[in-house]
């Protein structure tokens, strides 16, 4: 068990010695009394503070389980003789009989000696196992690293969360590589929200693996955009269809509009890359038109045209950048988006009444094979989408027909929220192709080209 320090090498009660030797107190204070555990104290009555070193007890548990084995034999072997040619043997089963007392022995637990949770004090990141013992610590040198509260929640895989805003994992402890042993992923988080660009990788032993720096310096429409960049969370799924996970990070500039989605394999190399001008807050992988692969979208707000936006990638197409006309959002370094569709969600006069900017897309789900559903985040307005991205319908929710009901009575003349205002919302979506934006998917424009002409 690794020490980091005197400090953490002292156990300062019975009941931290007790928890590290995964017993009770009762038998910890018989086996001093029997056995000689290696127990101290700051005064030389029995009933005073005790303290003890884990390197002590490592040491004393090793000869205990030597002594074990080495009398077992004894009992069997009549002649001293018989032992002298093996001594690798005995170095076996001494070695075998500390690993059955720490992780085989009865009690012992599932999950001992492995990483299965963790807390966070003051700049470190603690490992424990599935018993709660300390594993390891990792000393971020942030002074204002968030605390348990921040990380607990975000802990387990993405969720819906309040304002249909994803919850996204600021830490994960699972498997990512195959060795059938966890690994640890922790991004940084602070409480003044600077120091936030770094996900790193540990081993089971604390050992970093690797470690992702979040964006770049860039420049858009020659105002540089410096690497400072805030991990908004990650997650680690098949995002390509690999059969292999991948872990995906969402990062925005701080405090600007550029952000990156960057793939990871399990080793940290980055497999594809994509930046959009604007937030993007929700991913997810599903099979949206029906051809029995999955396809990875992305959603969020697009910052130039002031819209909610959805992208759509086939397997390997995460790269480049947002399809922008104006020169200021975009950078001579980022090349065309490889996505294989890019829709803009039209603005409402009711959001326009709130006097925000872009109704940011937050949320949707994927149908199985069957198309997606967007939702506009501030107003709650529902599109669904078929298999080729075609708008089938337009849904007004009651977040919707209650400001606008509001905006009435104080006098503002908006459309009414019938039928034809949802199909008017209907043939305003936007979807980018051939260089240009168009009223029609990508799909409907591709048969087209090939009808046979009359």
């Amino acid at each position: 068990m690794a020490s980091n320090g005197k400090k953490e090498n002292i156990l300062t009660s019975w009941k931290e010695i007790a928890a590290y030797l995964d017993r009770d107190v009762r038998t910890c204070v018989r086996w001093e009394q029997r056995y000689g555990l290696p127990v101290h104290r700051l005064e030389r009555d029995s009933k005073a503070k005790v303290f003890a070193y884990k390197e002590q007890i490592d040491e004393w548990l090793t000869r205990r389980s030597a002594q074990a084995s080495a009398n077992s034999t004894a009992c069997r072997v009549p002649s001293r003789h018989w032992f002298r040619p093996f001594p690798i043997l005995f170095a076996l089963a001494g070695l075998a009989a500390v690993a059955y007392f720490l992780f085989i022995r009865p009690g012992g637990g599932a999950g001992a000696g492995v990483p299965a949770d963790f807390r966070l004090s003051g700049s470190e990141l603690i490992v424990v196992d599935g018993r709660g013992r300390d594993l390891w610590r990792f000393d971020t040198g942030l002074p204002d690293l968030a605390q348990d509260e921040v990380y607990r929640p975000r802990s387990k895989r993405k969720a819906g969360g309040d304002d249909y805003v994803p919850v996204w994992p600021y830490l994960l402890i699972r498997d990512i590589n195959g060795d059938n042993r966890p690994e640890v992923l922790f991004s940084t988080q602070t409480t003044s929200e600077y120091g936030e660009g770094t996900l790193f990788c540990f081993d089971e032993h604390g050992t970093v693996l690797w470690r992702f720096e979040a964006g770049r310096a860039l420049v858009f429409g020659g105002q540089p955009y410096r690497q400072e960049y805030r991990i908004f969370g990650f997650d680690v799924d098949d995002y390509d269809g690999d059969g292999a996970p991948e872990i995906l990070v969402i990062a925005h500039h701080m405090p600007d509009w550029p952000c990156q989605v960057a793939l990871l394999d399990a080793a940290g190399k980055t497999e594809g890359e994509y930046w959009n001008a604007g937030y993007l807050m929700d991913a997810s992988t599903g099979d949206v038109d029906g051809d029995g692969t999955n396809e990875l979208v992305l959603s969020g707000v697009n910052n130039e045209y002031r819209r909610g936006c959805v992208a759509i990638f086939e397997a390997g197409g995460l790269r480049g950048g947002s399809p922008q006309l104006e020169g200021s959002f975009r950078s001579p370094d980022i090349g065309q988006g490889g996505q294989a569709a890019y829709i803009l969600f039209p603005k409402t006069e009711v959001h326009a009444a709130l006097v925000q900017e872009g109704d940011p897309v937050n949320h949707f789900w994927i149908h199985k094979g069957d198309g997606l559903t967007a939702m506009t985040t501030n107003t709650e307005v529902l599109y669904d989408l078929d298999r080729t991205l075609a708008c089938r319908s337009v849904t007004l929710s009651n977040t919707f027909r209650n400001y606008h009901e509001s905006f009435s009575r104080k006098g503002l003349v908006l459309p009414a929220p019938d039928a034809d205002y949802q199909n008017s919302l209907k043939n305003s979506l936007l979807y980018y192709g051939d260089g240009r934006w168009n009223r029609l998917p990508p799909a409907a424009i591709s048969a087209s080209a090939d009808a046979p002409k009359r």
